[in-house]
């Protein structure tokens, strides 16, 4: 299938899912599913920043329109998180090996570089998310109670999520 497609498909597979199974799930005060993040991870490496942005802000724009949060929020935490993406598989890759990269993912990583950089993706993306939602520093406990939460939500979510339906069987 066309990369163009699969892209596209991806969007509205992982649109619809967070619109209408995650936003809905309530588990409580310090956790907030957000898989959604899983679309810019599963572009390929060699994919700009520009573009990332773009597709980033696609998603989130779409994202905070049909959700019932504050504006902009998804919006500015995932372009972020776009804009910083290539540099994090730069900083995880040996010299060299970036060229050799399709997707980033267990097999291309290794499991512990893969582990790590979706943590310090998820981990970008909620830090600009959660303390943007708050806008003071005045509940920075709660704040980061709540960062911390959906933090090992997400990356477990991603993890088995990539495991699940995106990994290539050996």
């Amino acid at each position: 299938m066309n990369q163009s497609i699969r892209i596209i498909l991806r969007f509205l597979l992982l649109l619809v899912l967070q619109l209408l199974l995650f936003e809905h799930m309530d588990l409580g005060m310090y956790v907030y599913p957000m898989p959604y993040i899983l679309f810019l991870l599963l572009f390929p490496c060699t994919y700009s920043a520009a573009a990332l942005m773009i597709w980033a802000f696609a998603f989130g724009l779409l994202l905070d329109f049909f959700s019932a949060g504050i504006m902009g929020l998804h919006t500015s935490a995932f372009v972020a998180l776009a804009a910083l993406r290539n540099g994090l598989i730069k900083a995880m890759t040996l010299k060299g090996d970036i060229d050799n990269l399709s997707v980033p993912g267990f097999i291309q990583f290794g499991t512990v570089r893969f582990v790590l950089f979706v943590l310090l993706c998820t981990a970008i993306h909620h830090i600009v998310y959660f303390f943007l939602e708050a806008f003071t520093l005045h509940l920075f406990w709660h704040t980061l109670g709540r960062l911390a939460g959906s933090l090992l939500l997400n990356t477990f979510l991603i993890l088995l999520f990539k495991k699940t339906f995106y990994e290539q069987k050996r």
